[in-house]
This record gives C-alpha cells, sequence and structure tokens, in this order.
C-alpha cells in the first residue's frame, strides 16, 4: 500500500511540474516580449538572444522553399526537452487541429516563414501540431 501511494505521489509532483513548466512558458514569453518592448515573435527574439542572425523564422527554412520548423538551434536544451515532451511536430495528422487554428498561436511577420507559440519555444510551423492544441476562441 506504501507503493502505491508512492506511485500516485511522484505522479501528482511530475504532473504538477510538467504544468507549472507548460503555464510558465507562457508567461516568460509574454515577459519576453513586454522587456524589450519590440513587436518581433518570442521565436525571432530567441534567436537574436542565442546568438543567431537574422530570425528564427528565417533561419528556419529549409532548402527548396519548404518550411521546416523542427530545426532550433538556438534554443535551450530544456527548451528543447519542452518541444519534445509535447510532442511538437511540423505537420499534424489530427482533423481540424493545426498550429495555425490553435489558440496560443503567433503568425510570422512575413509570410512563408515560421510562427510561434505562447507555450512551444522556438519556431513553430503553421500546420504543426502538439499536444498542447487548443481550439482558438471567436
Amino acid at each position: 500500500m506504501s507503493g502505491e501511494k508512492l506511485d500516485r505521489r511522484t505522479f501528482f509532483k511530475r504532473a504538477a511540474t510538467i504544468g507549472a513548466a507548460v503555464t510558465g512558458a507562457g508567461a516568460l514569453l509574454s515577459a519576453c516580449e513586454s522587456e524589450s518592448g519590440g513587436s518581433k515573435s518570442g521565436t525571432a527574439k530567441q534567436a537574436e538572444k542565442s546568438g543567431g542572425s537574422g530570425s528564427a523564422a528565417k533561419q528556419a527554412k529549409g532548402g527548396g522553399g519548404d518550411l521546416n520548423c523542427m530545426d532550433a538551434p538556438g534554443l535551450t536544451d530544456a527548451q528543447k526537452n519542452t518541444r519534445k515532451a509535447l510532442k511538437y511536430a511540423d505537420s499534424s495528422d489530427k482533423e481540424g487541429q493545426l498550429c495555425n487554428n490553435c489558440q496560443y498561436w503567433e503568425p510570422p511577420k512575413n509570410e512563408g516563414e515560421c510562427g510561434g507559440c505562447q507555450v512551444v519555444p522556438g519556431p513553430i510551423h503553421p500546420k504543426g501540431w502538439c499536444s498542447s492544441w487548443t481550439k482558438m476562441k471567436g
């Protein structure tokens, strides 16, 4: 019985940690945007802070003009782990669930570039998906 309580306790601790990380990611991105006073997306700001040249959205463009938002060289290990934990992918296999119709979506400044997300750090493909997908309000 004590083993069962420990398992539950561990489960709830992990669930709380993941929930706090997801919730804090949006607040962190918002704070970064308001701190700089600029209108750049959190993705572009992250690339600049990490020493990248140009916006992360432009860097994420793959060869042949295809949009590739999976490559996120300016992210920390923790941010990459968040992307992995939330199962981010550049394409959705969930009918009607795309990043660009999620309430956390942040459109790119220029068409043909990766956008951003209030939950998932790094460049985000408009036709991508993650486990935090939530239907856009309104």
